[in-house]
């Protein structure tokens, strides 16, 4: 259904009942075209797409920090809009409730330096929760500090809390691989490094500890240009998965793509 002044006019007259004129220069003609106009401007306003704007799923810009408030979450410095949406879709996901390690990986997460979170309750016996976070690339030195006190105004009454740095863990890969194109093997060691570069970052701290999956890895290279097969892959000398400990998460190391 349209929404213009000419589809609405024409709506309005066709409700009219009985032989009373809508003709331009009568008083109902007048009334209608006034109505049509205010009923159009209105519309042009965007209302169909107010709702949208209410739902983290699918708010944008101001909108989305208004809806993303609600949850206690804030936007980051830089953080852009999908960035925002799955950190809060996620703490919503977890539905943390006064203290639970959920709670404490949101209150992490909100901290400007801070680029994810896990959090062990009863890591040290009765009453303790251990946090281990990983921080920004522009982080500042003090961002433990910063990160003890955020969370020391938020935790509940007698819980004791520890902040600990987790450690970066660099994943080399070595691939041997079948080309077609014009691709080389350094572009497609280039491209590979990115892609997997954003697989890492997207799966840091998870619970338990982060899995590097090889086949995972294996389809990431093969979704780059210029690559026919995979014929060999290692994770760190290893053709299997590479998992992370507590306290560890992966970052790109080295990236080797050869011709075989």
């Amino acid at each position: 259904m349209n929404y213009d002044f000419e589809s609405i006019l024409g709506r309005l007259k066709e409700g009219l009942s009985g032989k009373v004129s809508a003709m331009e220069g009568t008083v109902t003609g007048d009334i209608l075209q006034a109505v049509a106009a205010e009923l159009a401007r209105i519309w042009s306003q965007e209302v169909d797409s107010v709702t949208q704007r209410g739902f983290v799923s699918t708010a944008q810009g101001t909108w989305l920090d208004a809806a993303c408030g609600d949850y206690g979450i804030t936007r980051k410095e830089g953080e852009s809009d999908e960035s925002l949406r799955q950190r809060t879709l996620e703490h919503i996901r977890r539905q943390g409730a006064g203290g639970t390690a959920a709670d404490y990986v949101a209150w992490a997460e909100a901290l400007e330096g801070v680029q994810t979170a896990s959090a062990v309750p009863l890591g040290r016996g009765a009453g303790t929760v251990d946090v281990y976070f990983a921080p920004t690339g522009d982080a500042p030195q003090d961002i433990t500090a910063r990160l003890e006190y955020h969370l020391e105004a938020l935790r509940p009454v007698g819980a004791d809390v520890q902040v600990i740095q987790a450690q970066p863990v660099a994943v080399n890969v070595a691939a041997t691989v079948i080309r077609q194109g014009e691709g080389t093997a350094e572009g497609i060691a280039a491209a590979f490094g990115e892609k997997l570069a954003a697989y890492l970052a997207a799966n840091r701290m998870a619970e338990g500890g982060q899995t590097i999956r090889i086949n995972r890895v294996m389809a990431l290279l093969l979704e780059c240009a210029g690559v026919a097969d995979v014929t060999a892959l290692t994770l760190n000398g290893t053709a299997g998965n590479l998992s992370m400990g507590q306290g560890q998460y992966a970052v790109l190391g080295t990236v080797t793509v050869r011709e075989g």
